[in-house]
């Protein structure tokens, strides 16, 4: 539940898990694990002001584990070997048009909340069945509308093409090895403070 003068700050991380994560699972975990961190500094940073809200959708397609929904980020646990098991192929627009739009609903009668979405993938699309790279954009301009912030973070050299083509100009490549794995999550924790900064 919110608390009253408090701007609501909802952070949606939605992490590939197909199987091409595998060799960098453990820096994967750790990435997060550090992000989880720099979100509980930043809560303590401006706790008169904000109150942060963590999701994190764990995606394949298996499915779409919500490891986290919503959670307050006091309470949000930090990610396992056992909650994060990379396999098979990636539904890359279903799990950005399925979450998104969830989190979307549930958050509608908050008129003062900010989110940050955070998309990670070190893969093209290749095996969604309920969304498309049209719906998905026009989900995310709705969104973005409502003010909004999406970064698309991806591998290979076709990643602003697929950011851009579903309305995210705020990309980062990132090199899909140990070292470019910490680096990415470093500089994305940098982005997502400075975003709450300016809210202050």
């Amino acid at each position: 539940m919110d608390t009253p003068n408090k701007t609501p700050i909802y952070n949606l991380v939605i992490l590939d898990k197909s199987g091409s994560m595998e060799s960098i699972r453990t820096e994967a975990i750790n990435g997060y694990n550090e992000t989880l961190a720099s979100i509980k500094a930043t809560q303590d940073e401006f706790a008169q002001t904000q109150e942060h809200f963590v999701s994190l959708a764990a995606f394949c397609n298996h499915g779409i584990d919500m490891i986290y929904d919503i959670t307050p980020i006091n309470e949000a646990e930090k990610l396992t070997r056992e909650k994060y098991n990379p396999c098979c192929l990636t539904p890359l627009f279903d799990a950005i048009g399925s979450t998104v739009k969830d989190l979307q609903k549930k958050i509608a009668d908050k008129p003062n909340a900010a989110v940050i979405v955070t998309i990670i993938t070190d893969g093209q699309e290749n095996a969604s069945k309920e969304w498309n790279a049209s719906t998905v954009c026009k989900l995310i301009e709705d969104c973005k509308e409502e003010g909004w912030s999406f970064s698309f973070i991806g591998a290979g050299e076709d990643v602003i093409k697929i950011a851009t083509t579903i309305s995210i100009t705020n990309t980062m490549l990132w090199e899909n090895t140990s070292k470019g794995t910490e680096k990415m999550f470093k500089t994305e924790n940098r982005a997502r403070r400075s975003f709450c900064c300016k809210l202050v």
